[in-house]
């Protein structure tokens, strides 16, 4: 096992039993502290993903040789974004700014939007990348060009939420009565 995956993984895995622990003996502090440490084993998961254009938390340097490069850097990103959050958010907890964070973003939710918007744009460029390099054409038929029209709709979709979180940022009134237009999503009854 290559010693930088024995590092994300400890982090990741120490992290969660910590958070576990905390809640189980109400140790808030130790919470954030568990929080932190499963973001920065992510998040140096990431960035070795970045480093090598390697896939991200891979437990030997034969592992997913298929999808070195482009498919790598995207989920490399996407990793270190999620470590970057689980960090953010155990600052804001430790700083006790998580509830004030929290209402903000709920009025404003633009960078949330913008977040989600990459996320898809993302997981829809990997829908459209052919790593394992098939060519058969009943492969390229009845899988390949399927998952790539799929891709294509969650690129568009994640256009078009960065869209709306660009237009929330921009003009917050505007995007506030066109959500008024919208209509209300049914509430679930409890039984």
């Amino acid at each position: 096992m290559r010693l930088i995956a024995f590092l994300q993984y400890a982090a990741v895995v120490i992290g969660s039993i910590g958070m576990v622990a905390a809640q189980f003996f109400a140790l808030p502090k130790g919470f954030h502290l568990s929080l932190f440490v499963a973001g920065a084993g992510f998040a140096l998961g990431g960035i070795d993903a970045l480093v090598t254009r390697r896939m991200p938390l891979r437990p030997s340097d034969e592992t997913y040789e298929n999808y070195a490069g482009l498919p790598a850097v995207i989920v490399g990103l996407m990793v270190l974004a999620v470590g970057a959050g689980l960090i953010a958010a155990a600052y804001l907890l430790d700083n006790e700014h998580w509830h004030s964070t929290v209402n903000y973003l709920m009025r404003r939710p633009a960078p949330l939007l913008a977040a989600g918007g990459l996320f898809l744009i993302g997981v829809g460029i990997l829908m459209m990348l052919n790593p394992l390099g098939r060519s058969g054409w009943v492969w390229r038929i009845l899988v390949y060009f399927p998952r790539w029209l799929v891709g294509v709709l969650v690129v568009a979709a994640g256009l078009s939420v960065l869209a709306l979180g660009a237009w929330e940022w921009l003009d917050p009134q505007a995007f506030r009565a066109f959500l008024k237009t919208l209509p209300a999503l049914p509430k679930l009854s409890r039984v």
